[in-house]
């Protein structure tokens, strides 16, 4: 088994040291708010040594804590229930079996080595014999038995994409646990690098379970510190951690903490960069996008999303997006270049029906998806909606041809796109009402909607699976992610196929027959591939990618002078 190059690391010439400038807006109250006794995120100067010019630092500097503004708060930290929000600030305390190299191969991380059978079924892990939980417990192949058995359990309503495949879990020896999947899942090693399926404390698991939503005990090489409710969540260093993966350095972290503060207004999470009050800012909205790209004061990393981008679900189970014509109509009528363009200020790409940076993407595909005004116009007086009323939108029988499209209130990205959508499909004809809404995650579930955007981001083809798979469809019972609850029994056979392959080539070429089909059943229009720009102040280095679930990994980073 070979294993490869090591994740890119944010680099950049250090410069003169940066002054702090208190924010007095609601940034610096947001902070302030956050801890009494917290030293500033950014080094400060005196006013003679300012202007200075130190040479560039080489040595780690050990110490200190490291702000990093997100956008979303978790709705609680169990990753192996929650696979939203929280996946983006749970990873300093938890390490995962491997490392996700971001090319479909992996690394040894708790996990030395492991065994796949052909039909990528069953896998065994061979454990590392030296890491231990933050409660003192011992890392072994029962706490992982303890992981498995969480998820799999249908009491503790795990949305994850591992439980989708209800694994078993035996111990074979204290450190050997092989796990026996329900179905085939090639990307299996993928799906369990993610952080939201970080190893948690067997003791914490099975004897204070109610406590996995609020406090993580982990092996990360950070330990939990505190959650202030709408403010932060604080980690601090873990001094006994020393099995990292490989291409990291040995030991235990340089930072003293790291500290995630929640600021979902884009504005005021570039203001947190702009001001200094912040040593990372994640998820720098796309209007932001060139100013920081093109600034000298910051270091910036993009990083385009894997997986399924941004896409408009149809509801199939309501009219009138249960007649494939409609579907088309919409798929091709719809100026995605345009819409893309406006909405996010050309900082993010089309994609087709799987991002260009997944692993499994087709290169080759031919059966792309073309704007055709005249198609869609036609496609659309064959279905029967050929009469237009006194607004001009299209109608059959006296009924409007019409449909609603929910989205978060305060998701102004969202808003934007739709909005664009809403004006060209008013060219076609076809009426679409933009409803805010704030039970957004439920209306997937209970399919209260007409269309619906998501995003699916893994580093595997295994997301179309999970998006338009009729296993994934929602029946009252299971819990499903298929938007469309369109079922394809063509696609299923393919993604099937897919899944059981232990060989990549094998998966990559059902997985590009798939992408070549999907445009003909028209379960969605995907849109754009979403670009994850991070900025990063220009004394701050060491901050990797940890590309199994896209986001700043900072086991490496540090703080210079």
């Amino acid at each position: 088994m070979t294993y490869e190059k090591a994740p890119k690391h944010f680099t950049a010439p250090v410069s003169r040291r940066l002054a702090l400038t208190l924010g007095g807006g609601l940034v610096g109250l947001v902070l302030a708010a956050c801890s009494k006794t917290e030293t500033a995120p950014a080094s400060t100067a005196s006013a003679a040594g300012a202007s200075a010019a130190p040479a560039a630092q080489t040595e780690p500097v050990r110490g200190g804590q490291l702000v990093v503004a997100i956008r979303a708060e978790p709705a609680q930290l169990n990753p192996l229930v929650d696979q939203g929000s929280g996946a983006h600030s749970v990873r300093p305390a938890l390490d995962s079996l491997v490392w996700d190299n971001g090319d479909g191969t992996h690394a040894p991380w708790l996990a030395s080595s492991w065994d796949v059978s052909d039909d990528a079924t069953t896998y065994v892990f061979h454990l590392r014999k030296d890491v231990h939980f933050h409660d003192g417990t011992p890392f072994n192949a029962a706490a992982v038995k303890a992981n498995f058995d969480y998820v799999n359990d249908p009491a503790n309503k795990s949305t994850g994409s591992t439980a989708k495949l209800k694994p078993v879990a035996t111990v074979i020896d204290e450190y050997t646990v092989s796990v026996k999947l329900g179905t085939p899942e090639s990307s299996f090693l993928t799906l369990i690098a993610a952080p939201y399926f970080g190893i948690l404390s067997k003791q914490q698991i099975e004897q204070d379970p109610k406590s996995l939503a609020t406090k993580l005990i982990g092996t990360g090489p950070f330990k939990f510190d505190s959650w202030v409710k709408g403010q932060s969540l604080t980690y601090v260093r873990n001094d006994d951690y020393q099995w990292a993966p490989a291409q990291f350095h040995a030991g235990a972290a340089y930072l003293d903490s790291v500290k995630y503060v929640f600021l979902p207004e884009d504005q005021t999470r570039y203001n947190a960069l702009t001001t200094k009050e912040a040593h990372v800012v994640d998820y720098i909205a796309p209007e932001y996008a060139k100013s920081v790209k093109q600034s000298a004061e910051y270091q910036n990393e993009e990083f385009l999303l894997p997986g399924v981008g941004y896409s408009l679900h149809f509801n199939t189970r309501r009219a009138p997006f249960d007649k494939l014509e409609v579907r088309q109509a919409l798929l091709h009528g719809l100026n995605r270049e345009e819409i893309v363009a406006s909405s996010t200020f050309g900082a993010y790409p089309v994609q087709e029906y799987l991002a260009s940076t997944t692993p499994d993407f087709n290169k080759e595909l031919k059966n792309k998806i073309s704007y055709d005004a005249d198609k869609a116009n036609r496609l659309l007086d064959e279905a029967g909606w050929s009469t237009r009323d006194a607004q001009g939108y299209r109608s059959k029988e006296g009924q409007r041809l019409s449909a609603s499209i929910p989205y978060a209130d305060n998701d102004q990205l969202a808003q934007r796109t739709l909005e664009q959508v809403q004006i060209d499909a008013r060219k076609l004809g076809f009426e679409i009402k933009l409803q805010p809404v704030t039970d957004l995650p439920e209306r997937l579930y209970n399919g209260n909607y007409g269309l619906l955007g998501t995003f699916q981001s893994e580093a595997t083809g295994m997301q179309l699976w999970r998006l338009y798979g009729t296993d994934n469809i929602s029946d009252g019972s299971t819990v499903g992610s298929n938007a469309s609850f369109l079922s394809i029994p063509e696609l299923d056979a393919l993604l099937a196929k897919a899944r059981a392959s232990g060989k990549s080539p094998d998966r990559a070429r059902y997985y590009a027959q798939a992408q070549e089909i999907l445009p003909n059943y028209a379960p969605s229009v995907p849109l754009y591939s979403r670009a994850r720009l991070v900025a990063i102040q220009k004394n701050v280095h060491g901050v990797a990618w940890d590309k199994a679930w896209p986001q700043p990994y900072l086991f490496d980073a540090w703080i210079g002078k």
